[in-house]
């Protein structure tokens, strides 16, 4: 990089100011991870937009990393390219100091002083952060992160409310030894803030609950309307982070969560009539996802030998392309659109997994009776 450009990326990009920062600790921000020397104070050249930044304490005695920690940040022109944090030795996690008008402005007058002491954000994987971010916004966010806005990889109890039974005689039965077990409470203030997919409504008929099972257009719409305003780009936006979180912050939960949002878009007959553009747009998101696990053998198992989640919902919302009634109202360019991306979904997963979604499924063939 030539210094006319450093120059430039230096007073345009963002900068995050990472303080008090533990010993041989990683930390890392959107692809990209460093173990971190004694000389480290944080990152230079962010790009403007929202980064996932992530971190482990490291044990200096066993040299073992402890469960990742993450935060998200929004880098602003003019008045919010330069963040501060500061590690918490009492909380094991970097808490944000908000600052004043003033100590923004002194802060960013002292960046040259710093330069020497901060990583360079690294661009060469901006491209990618780009390809798993392109809907995060937010006003979406603030909805689903923890109320502290920390994201843990592993659950985080409130040891004040734990409590355990004192009778130590041999229990009965299993559910008796269960029943003495710890009582672990999650604090609140770290629980993550996911939608719920599984309620379903008891007030319904049974033929109502039927066609939910088969459409779940209604609960898509019933979702986007208490959770993102209507807004369909909201949910959308779910599935990046949850997918972000699992990714590059090791939430598990994040995984699961990425799972059934699939499985409920693809399981919508008559949502992408409503909303085109959001299913092209949703084929893209799973696309861009789906390359960082191509070499992963354990993620997805061979649909022949068992029955594949991703698979399943993909096979679900192309057989509902292939059966829309082109009575039913839609803007048919939009609609072209869609089959073209559908199409070339297949064809990649067909390349990459040696899936074929031609077939009849199984399920679905007329049943021969000798």
């Amino acid at each position: 990089m030539n210094p006319d450009t450093a120059r430039q990326l230096f007073e345009n990009g963002g900068i995050l100011l990472v303080l008090d920062c533990p010993k041989e600790m990683e930390f890392g921000i959107d692809h990209y991870s460093w173990q971190i020397g004694p000389q480290f104070h944080g990152i230079k050249m962010i790009p403007p937009g929202l980064h996932f930044c992530y971190y482990s304490e490291r044990d200096l005695s066993t040299k073992q990393l402890a469960n990742r920690q993450g935060f998200f940040i929004h880098i602003r022109q003019p008045d919010e390219m330069f963040v501060v944090v500061r590690w918490s030795p009492s909380d094991n996690l970097f808490q944000r100091e908000y600052l004043t008008p003033d100590q923004y402005e002194t802060r960013r007058s002292q960046r040259y002083e710093l330069d020497r002491l901060l990583g360079q954000y690294p661009l060469d994987t901006y491209r990618q952060w780009l390809a798993l971010s392109s809907h995060l916004q937010s006003e979406f966010l603030e909805k689903l992160l923890p109320l502290n806005g920390h994201i843990c990889s592993s659950n985080v109890f409130d040891l004040n409310s734990t409590s355990q039974s004192n009778d130590f005689s041999v229990p009965k039965n299993l559910t008796e030894a269960e029943s003495r077990l710890p009582k672990m409470t999650i604090q609140p203030e770290y629980a993550l803030r996911l939608t719920e997919l599984s309620h379903q409504d008891k007030t319904h008929s049974a033929s109502d609950l039927t066609h939910s099972k088969l459409d779940r257009t209604e609960q898509l719409e019933q979702i986007l309307a208490e959770r993102f305003n209507s807004n369909a780009y909201g949910i959308l936006c779910e599935l990046e982070f949850s997918f972000v979180i699992f990714f590059l912050g090791q939430v598990y939960e994040g995984f699961e969560q990425w799972k059934r949002l699939i499985n409920l878009l693809c399981s919508c007959q008559r949502a992408f009539c409503r909303w085109p553009l959001i299913y092209i747009e949703f084929l893209q998101i799973i696309y861009f996802q789906l390359k960082y696990f191509v070499e992963d053998e354990q993620l997805f198992v061979d649909i022949h030998q068992q029955d594949n989640y991703l698979y399943k919902s993909l096979e679900n919302l192309f057989a509902n392309l292939s059966a829309w009634n082109t009575e039913e109202k839609m803007d048919e360019t939009n609609f072209d659109k869609l089959i073209q991306r559908a199409d070339k979904m297949k064809q990649f997963l067909s390349e990459t997994y040696q899936w074929t979604f031609e077939d009849e499924p199984d399920d679905e063939k007329p049943v021969v009776v000798e």
